[in-house]
């Protein structure tokens, strides 16, 4: 065969690529397409009639897995004449393969990465059409122009049949076989070893083991790694789990392999991300966005998954600073209360008014909370009893009659911060929500990251309670970042309780209520229903606490409301138990708020969604957990005035599980 010679009337040859004892590859151009392909000629010699069986195996591990973005794919093949056997003509990959590129040393360790995985990717599709390679090395493993990975050469190849599970044969490179190819049975776990070996040494440019072919055998057995200094620590760990001496300690599936390296490419991309939002403080959005997106591609990550990480460093920043202005904050407040102790100590009681004012203006930020804290002065015969409206002139004079304890008492009582929009409404609640929901995929609003992703286990609601117990019982457990403020406003309400001081309890409880309603606002703009619901809910229990039961009830409706839309989510997704739950804890908000018609309605979805679990679990044979959702769908049903079908196919189920009729 020659170069620009015409085989077969439709392919002319143009380069060669490479030859061996078993074939040889051409770069040919099929003249009907002008598509470019790579044929690979079979020597008539190379195959006699005891070797067949080897090609037979390349040709079906090959058709088999055909089309895979990882693998090679062979387009036909073609019957040879005069010295070749047969002719495979099969993708060409314009590129070059991975043992020149790391001998070039033009590979990044986020090029090794996505390497890693797509070899990973090609062997779970050849490993889940029981094809074991047995030949992965640099030169088998062939890179695009975009340095996409793609695994060659099957012409060893072993196709496990039903009964096989082991290969016994050893064949392969020596170099890049796993220990147990040396001794005895092997499976898919040594075409994982091998991928160990070709990542270890495109990383570091140095195969692992040293010496000659009988000494690298041994060093592979007794697992003595070397320079593994040199390797970059992120991968340490993967190198010790993937070249492991023993196999079961290794890595056992392409899919686990696969992961590891998609986990260490996320958190390279997580440190990259970043490192590029600390830095474009200054800088317009549409820069950084336009950053983010380049990263993105250059770890060839998918687009939620960047926006997922993205999305929770943006949170993990804004909590950061958050967290330095509240820092911040604190030392000029602790300088103004000392220099109003300061003044405390020289009697000047003008001055110290004003250093607590000036406190105040540092804390209230906009100026509602600033008229707010003014409004504390006018507020001061609530602290100290008076029977006249005080003037700032009587206010110096109650406080000259105050102990020093109660002077600092009341520094604490003037710090807590005002309710903020306790008066304000939400217009159209249930509307504007569903509205948010519709257009959600237009927003794509920040997801909430897994550190305080709900878990439900807060839906702790007992009928009849007191709202102390209530409060009591959802700050047993701190389960989000937002709850360890609560849980502090909440201590302190007790102290007072434990103290006998009523006053200075309701006013922490408002405090808590206050807290919860802002909190809930910015659930709100996170889309995230349940937490919503969850702090409306609070903040419903603290106003009820702190004796203000208009309030209350006006969070009772809002977090009923959101349980609602919660439930609705949950059936869409077909959590029918969640569901139910859901709309019990909005029922419950409803009654509070004494809106019994909401409450029907509630109850009445409760008791279908509850009617879809006890049928699941009947039809799989659970007898128990089904009677007790029947039991409790009639529970909920004698309380309502028009129950629905479903209370009333419980009932009769029930009666006909209790005769024994059905199981």
């Amino acid at each position: 065969m020659k170069i620009n010679e015409k085989i077969l009337g439709k392919y002319r040859l143009l380069e060669l690529l490479g030859s061996g004892s078993f074939s040889s590859v051409f770069r040919a151009r099929e003249e009907m397409t002008n598509r470019t392909v790579a044929i690979k000629a079979l020597s008539k010699d190379a195959y006699p009639a005891d070797r067949m069986r080897y090609l037979l195996t390349e040709l079906q591990a090959m058709s088999n897995i055909s089309g895979h973005p990882n693998i090679v794919s062979i387009h036909t093949v073609e019957p040879g004449k005069d010295d070749y056997l047969a002719w495979i003509v099969m993708e060409y990959i314009e590129g070059k393969n991975l043992h020149t590129l790391v001998q070039q040393g033009d590979l990044t360790i986020n090029d090794v990465l996505n390497i890693g995985i797509d070899i990973c990717n090609g062997l779970k599709a050849a490993h889940a059409h029981n094809i074991l390679h047995r030949d992965i090395k640099p030169q088998n493993i062939l890179l695009t122009s975009k340095k996409v990975a793609k695994i060659a050469d099957f012409s060893i190849a072993r196709i496990f049949g039903e009964s096989t599970e082991f290969a016994v044969t050893m064949t392969g490179t020596r170099r890049y076989m796993a220990p147990e190819q040396n001794y005895g049975a092997y499976d898919y776990r040594a075409d994982l070893y091998a991928t160990g070996l070709v990542l270890y040494e495109t990383t570091t440019k140095q195969f692992p083991f040293s010496g000659e072919a009988d000494e690298i055998d041994r060093k592979k057995a007794s697992g003595e790694i070397e320079n593994l200094d040199k390797c970059p620590e992120i991968f340490r760990n993967f190198f010790l789990k993937a070249l492991h001496r023993e196999v079961d300690k290794r890595y056992q599936t392409a899919a686990e392999m696969y992961d590891e390296l998609d986990r260490i490419r996320s958190w390279q991309y997580e440190q990259q991300a970043a490192a590029l939002i600390a830095e474009s403080a200054d800088s317009p959005a549409t820069e950084l966005a336009s950053a983010l997106e380049r990263c993105r591609r250059t770890f060839r990550l998918e687009i939620d998954v960047a926006e997922r990480i993205n999305q929770t460093l943006f949170f993990e920043l804004r909590n950061k600073v958050e967290k330095e202005n509240r820092e911040r904050l604190k030392i000029r407040l602790k300088q103004h209360y000392t220099d109003a102790i300061e003044y405390a100590r020289n009697q000047d009681i003008e001055g110290i008014l004003q250093e607590l004012h000036k406190a105040h203006k540092f804390y209230f930020q906009d100026a509602e909370l600033v008229e707010q804290a003014d409004i504390l002065f006018k507020e001061m015969s609530e602290v100290v009893p008076t029977s006249e409206n005080p003037t700032v002139d009587k206010i110096i004079e109650m406080i000259e009659l105050l102990s020093v304890e109660e002077r600092f008492q009341l520094i604490d009582e003037l710090t807590i911060p005002a309710e903020q929009g306790q008066t304000e409404e939400i217009i159209e609640l249930e509307d504007q929500y569903d509205q948010d929901v519709q257009h959600e995929d237009t927003l794509k609003p920040p997801a909430i990251p897994k550190q305080i992703q709900s878990t439900g286990d807060y839906r702790i609601l007992i009928e009849e309670a007191s709202p102390e117990f209530l409060l009591d019982k959802v700050h047993e457990d701190i389960q989000y970042p937002h709850e360890e403020e609560a849980a502090y406003i909440y201590q302190q309400a007790q102290i007072y309780t434990q103290q006998d001081k009523r006053h200075q309890c309701q006013r922490q409880y408002k405090r808590l209520g206050a807290f919860y309603n802002r909190h809930a606002k910015k659930f709100m703009k996170l889309k995230d229903a349940e937490l919503v619901a969850n702090c409306y809910t609070r903040a419903r229990f603290s106003y009820a606490a702190a004796d203000n039961p208009r309030t209350a009830r006006k969070y009772a409706k809002y977090g009923a409301v959101y349980y609602v839309h919660l439930a609705r989510q949950l059936e869409k997704q077909r959590s029918w138990t969640d569901a139910g739950k859901s709309y019990i804890l909005a029922a419950d908000n409803y009654r509070y708020a004494q809106l019994s018609m909401d409450v029907e309605k509630c109850e009445a979805s409760a008791t279908v969604c509850y009617f879809n679990t006890a049928e699941s679990a009947h039809l799989l044979g659970d007898l128990q957990t089904a009677y007790d959702y029947y039991l409790r769908i009639i529970s909920i049903g004698r309380k309502l005035q028009n129950p629905p079908r479903a209370v009333i196919e419980a009932q009769k189920l029930v009666d006909e599980m209790q005769k024994g009729n059905i199981g």
